[in-house]
């Protein structure tokens, strides 16, 4: 099998595309929600088996609040692993698509 060539600006892209993911999990980690929504103020946020995406930071905030359970400390005692992560970047440059798997742990007392 040959490896593929990849244009700089296409690695750039799937380089900020990761980091966004991993920022992502350690926002959520930390509780701080509001930042979290920020992440996608011009994108959207997919949940398995709820019909519509929740989009833009308004909506995706307001859905964060409602659903996660913060504790007195302001976290939601968890721990995001992130793993799988496949990143296509179109060869445009214009446009991506990003898909990984995430397992949560998480604390109570």
């Amino acid at each position: 099998m040959s490896a593929n060539p990849t244009f700089p600006a296409e690695e750039a892209s799937r380089r900020e595309i990761d980091s966004l993911m991993m920022t992502y999990a350690a926002l959520q980690d930390a509780g701080d929600l509001d930042e979290v929504a920020e992440l996608f103020t011009h994108g959207a946020f997919i949940v398995d088996k709820v019909p519509t995406p929740f989009r833009g930071a308004i909506d995706v905030g307001a859905m964060k609040h409602r659903h996660d359970h913060r504790y007195p400390d302001g976290t939601l005692r968890t721990k995001h692993v992130t793993t799988n992560v496949r990143i296509d970047v179109d060869t445009s440059g214009r446009t991506a698509t990003a898909e990984s798997y995430f397992t949560v742990l998480q604390a109570t007392e």
